[in-house]
């Protein structure tokens, strides 16, 4: 604490005890303080260093504003640990109202330890981060270092990469007019050679012609030499086919006169299947209306009991 704050620290103390025996006093020769709730609160008559009174501030908070002010004067806002500084000034004069004010103490005490703690464990915090700070300052300025010379390297490379891509797109144009040419040359070839094919296939349909016609003359020449003996021949291979097969119609005459032909027997055989489950059928029905009839025939046959009895009954009545 600098020695000026000391100084000034027991000037105020001093008053403190002036005041304060002052006020005992007074309330010794007054009596109860009277309280005036229309005129100020939380105020005791006879006291106006620490209580305020209407349109009147307390001595203790001109006392504390002024030792405020001209210890931040002295202070220069340059300097390496101004803030530091400047929060003792506070301290400071938040410890002198702590005194001034005996029942709250203890809790105005604690809240501010509690402060005090509190910041100090910042201030480790900080001081434990402040190598790790240097650090990343430098691992900050050595990433912007290699940054730049990738970019550098990059700007290299895009440069190349520029000219390499304009000389392809050259290489490009060349090769596309160079196709556009051969192009040219295969849609020309292929019309001439679509000409030469057509020429060459009536040439060769000419020829198979031709080759067919002379073939069918030698074949008709060939012909007329063997004509007469191939007739003959084919004449007696006729002869004899006739006669073998008249012969074999009469065997199957002879066998199969009693036998009835296939497609006969099986029209047969279907229409008496047909029949025969028609006719069980019928029989069916006719069962059904057999056994019909008998139970109307007996319901009929007792009816016409009852209805003799029922006469014979009416008769007998009647006689009595």
């Amino acid at each position: 604490m600098p020695l000026g704050f000391n100084v000034k620290h027991d000037r105020i103390n001093l008053q403190d005890d002036t005041i304060q025996r002052s006020e005992e006093s007074q309330e010794a020769n007054t009596g109860a303080a009277s309280v005036k709730p229309t005129a100020r609160k939380l105020c005791w008559n006879g006291s106006s260093y620490i209580y305020a009174y209407p349109g009147r501030r307390p001595q203790l908070l001109i006392h504390l504003e002024g030792y405020v002010n001209q210890e931040l004067q002295t202070l220069n806002s340059k300097e390496p640990k101004f803030q530091e500084l400047k929060l003792q000034v506070y301290s400071d004069v938040f410890g002198i109202f702590i005194k001034e004010f005996k029942t709250y103490r203890s809790l105005l005490s604690a809240i501010k330890k509690e402060y005090e703690t509190t910041l100090g464990y910042q201030q480790d915090q900080i001081k434990e981060l402040e190598p790790l700070r240097c650090h990343l300052r430098l691992v900050t300025e050595e990433c912007d270092r290699k940054i730049q010379a990738r970019w550098a390297e990059e700007k290299t490379e895009i440069a190349a990469l520029k000219s390499e891509k304009q000389q392809l797109q050259k290489d490009i144009k060349a090769m596309r007019e160079k196709e556009k040419a051969m192009q040219t040359v295969v849609d020309r070839l292929q019309t001439e050679l679509t000409k030469q094919y057509l020429l060459y296939r009536e040439e060769c349909d000419a020829r198979k012609l031709l080759i067919w016609q002379l073939n069918e003359e030698r074949t008709g020449l060939v012909k007329k030499e063997h004509t007469a003996e191939t007739e003959q021949l084919a004449l007696k291979i006729c002869r004899a086919d006739l006669i073998k097969t008249r012969e074999e119609l009469n065997r199957m005459k002879a066998e199969y006169s009693d036998v009835v032909p296939r497609l006969n027997w099986d029209t047969l055989e279907q229409s008496h299947k047909q029949t025969l489950s028609q006719l069980k059928m019928l029989q069916a029905d006719f069962n059904q209306l057999k056994s019909e009839y008998d139970i109307l025939l007996e319901l009929t046959k007792n009816n016409n009991m009852q209805n003799k009895r029922q006469e014979l009954i009416t008769v007998s009545v009647a006689n009595l």
